[in-house]
């Protein structure tokens, strides 16, 4: 049996399972869905379906193995998921391998799409920006990153007419590039070194994981926070250490960068990137077992509060093996997702406000209030405030499931790709 038919017949087993009790048909739900992929199974990565007017974008990257078809982009109608315009290979040159492996942050400014590739050590072998015209499908600029490093494009965020993306030379220097949306012109905003990792880390190798968003102070200064994290298998395979910077892009200059102590014992397992989010003043922060909450734009020396899974009654953020794998936010709720469970906490004390089971998941979207996202082979819907399980949406019983792609939407509308099908589905309470 030869590499796709086995690559192929796994998936069948993987998501053929976990049928849940409440499940609802999909059929029951739907507005439209589309088969985009042609004989291939399409992969979680993508672009994350950004939406501009009547336009929506979906992609149909082929799982790996599957070598008959090649990436492409398609602008479909919100309103009939007809297809409008398509984008191949050709149309990204001088790019030579069209490939979406970040999936997980995109920016968008009205019309719009910025995307880069992602590359890490060998994996990736180009180091392209592109903007893209999502009502048109015009391709408006595509740009290569000449310098080549240990990583590329991890995150793309942004804000007005400007994206940032990271790049990494190598375990002792980061960079984040500044990104004209309209051009693809790109210039470093600030380098960020070793040298500048707080006294107090015991490991002074460098590794970028994520920034926030852009977000402002009162007197309109923007700023972004970032996490990075130390690792040294020599020193202990079994840890990570992150240090949080945050700093001012508009005077230029790092107000603070601290050591997040994820764990007390140099014996528990904690070899996990960290994760951060903005909200209302604070950077909430997900690392190993641990949550924290820190002022996001003055140095208090400590986090404002941090809520630990030592805890006497077995309560608290995981059991065994159990970490953080994303933070959201909502209102002021701060969502931790874990491998098998959501906790909830009060951002302004910390105080929990539930703990429920939850397959994790670093590909939850908050869509008008309301969580989406992919739970074993469904699409689930859940309320935010109560961590209740408000819907269930499961595929047909000859398709394949939903991916982990983020789910995006608007209007009443969530769009989300099966292993075959662009879908768009009724939002929760439609």
């Amino acid at each position: 049996m030869n590499n796709k038919l086995i690559i192929y017949f796994s998936y069948i087993l993987l998501f053929s399972s976990c049928i849940s009790c409440k499940e609802e048909m999909v059929d029951n739900n739907v507005y439209w869905k589309n088969r985009i992929c042609g004989n291939d199974l399409i992969g979680d990565h993508g672009i994350g379906y950004p939406i501009y007017n009547n336009t929506v974008v979906f992609h149909s990257t082929p799982v790996a193995g599957d070598n008959d078809e090649q990436s492409v982009l398609y602008g479909l109608d919100t309103e009939t998921g007809k297809e409008k315009w398509r984008l191949t290979n050709s149309d990204f040159y001088p790019k030579k391998d069209l490939q979406f492996n970040n999936v997980k942050y995109y920016y968008q400014f009205k019309n719009i799409f910025v995307g880069a590739d992602f590359q890490y050590k060998d994996f990736g072998k180009e180091n392209y920006i592109y903007g893209i015209d999502i009502e048109t499908g015009k391709v408006l600029w595509v740009k290569e990153f000449q310098s080549k490093g240990l990583q590329f494009g991890r995150m793309v965020r942004g804000i007005d007419k400007y994206a940032y993306v990271d790049y990494q030379k190598d375990n002792t220097e980061f960079s984040l590039i500044k990104i004209d949306i309209e051009t693809g012109v790109y210039s470093e905003v600030f380098t960020y070194t070793n040298q500048n990792l707080p006294t107090s880390i015991p490991e002074k190798n460098l590794s970028f994981c994520e920034f926030s968003d852009i977000y402002k102070n009162t007197n309109n200064e923007e700023f972004i926070a970032c996490c990075f994290d130390g690792y040294n298998s020599d020193r202990n395979r079994n840890k990570s250490y992150m240090t949080l910077l945050v700093y001012n892009l508009t005077k230029k200059q790092i107000v603070y960068s601290t050591y997040v102590n994820s764990t007390t014992l140099e014996t528990e397992w904690d070899d996990v990137s960290g994760h951060i989010c903005y909200n209302n003043g604070e950077i909430l922060i997900g690392k190993g077992k641990n949550v924290y909450c820190y002022d996001a734009f003055i140095d208090k020396g400590n986090s404002n509060w941090q809520h630990t899974s030592i805890l006497n009654d077995g309560v608290g953020l995981g059991s065994g093996n159990d970490y953080v794998v994303q933070v959201l936010s909502f209102e002021n709720i701060l969502l931790a997702y874990c491998i098998d469970h959501l906790i909830a906490f009060d951002i302004s004390t910390g105080k929990v406000m539930y703990n429920v089971p939850a397959a994790g998941t670093n590909d939850s979207a908050l869509i008008d209030g309301i969580i989406y996202q992919r739970e074993h082979s469904d699409l689930q819907m859940r309320d935010p405030k109560t961590g209740k399980e408000l819907k269930r949406i499961a595929t047909g019983r000859n398709e394949q499931a939903f991916s982990n792609s983020r789910p995006n939407g608007v209007d009443g509308k969530i769009y989300v790709h099966t292993y075959t099908d662009a879908y768009c589905i009724k939002a929760w309470g439609k």
